[in-house]
């Protein structure tokens, strides 16, 4: 905790020496409920982050509890899907650069981690797929919370792209809030299998939010 705390101190005064001063920018209405894309956006990051934090609290502990690892090869499962999910995050954000594709991915990639959920209920059996759906964490549910952001800015309104991206960020905490609780009850009756399947059903609801959003934005999209 002391390591973290000074990580911490740490960045903190790298970002004062470091990162320029913002801009002058036109002061917008503070609107406090999301709307129109945000509301869309938020809904998505809300079911999201239920579902990644609630991997991001329980997938050590059962490594330790029902996979047999130790303390150090539990941990690793984190770290092996926070550096994919690095990866995935730059990658899948330059994808996101074209606007047309950028609608249809959090869709497609909520999807995948639907699949990497279901590979980590299925592990008990098969030890070895617990990594390969920690990369997949990483690779979809990871990656799909920065390409919502992508889409915030290509998307908001002229002077509303800092309150869009807080309103939208806000629903992603919210499901970090509401996602462990969740499963710490399954957790704590030893129903590992129904809390995986609860993460693969946040995954799944965000995906048909994506979805459902991606074909009314096509539908009202004006023609160039």
């Amino acid at each position: 905790m002391w390591t973290a705390a000074g990580a911490a101190v740490a960045a903190a005064v790298w970002a004062a020496r470091t990162l320029p001063a913002d801009p002058p920018a036109k002061r917008a209405a503070t609107v406090w409920l999301p709307r129109g894309m945000a509301a869309w956006l938020a809904g998505f990051s809300l079911l999201l982050g239920g579902g990644i934090a609630s991997v991001n609290t329980y997938l050590p502990l059962y490594g330790v509890q029902r996979l047999g690892l130790g303390p150090t090869a539990a941990a690793a499962l984190l770290a092996v899907l926070g550096a994919v999910g690095i990866a995935a995050r730059v990658g899948w954000s330059k994808a996101a650069g074209r606007e047309e594709r950028a609608v249809w991915l959090p869709g497609g990639l909520a999807a995948g981690a639907v699949v990497a959920a279901l590979l980590i209920a299925v592990s008990g059996r098969a030890h070895a797929l617990v990594w390969v759906a920690a990369v997949g964490v990483g690779v979809f549910a990871v990656a799909a919370n920065a390409v919502s952001m992508v889409l915030v800015l290509q998307r908001a309104a002229p002077g509303r792209a800092g309150q869009d991206s807080a309103l939208v960020a806000a629903g992603f905490f919210a499901g970090f809030a509401i996602g462990p609780p969740l499963f710490g009850l399954l957790a704590e009756a030893g129903r590992y299998g129904t809390g995986w399947l609860l993460v693969a059903g946040e995954f799944a609801g965000a995906g048909a939010v994506a979805l459902l959003w991606a074909v009314r934005d096509r539908g009202h999209a004006v023609p160039r």
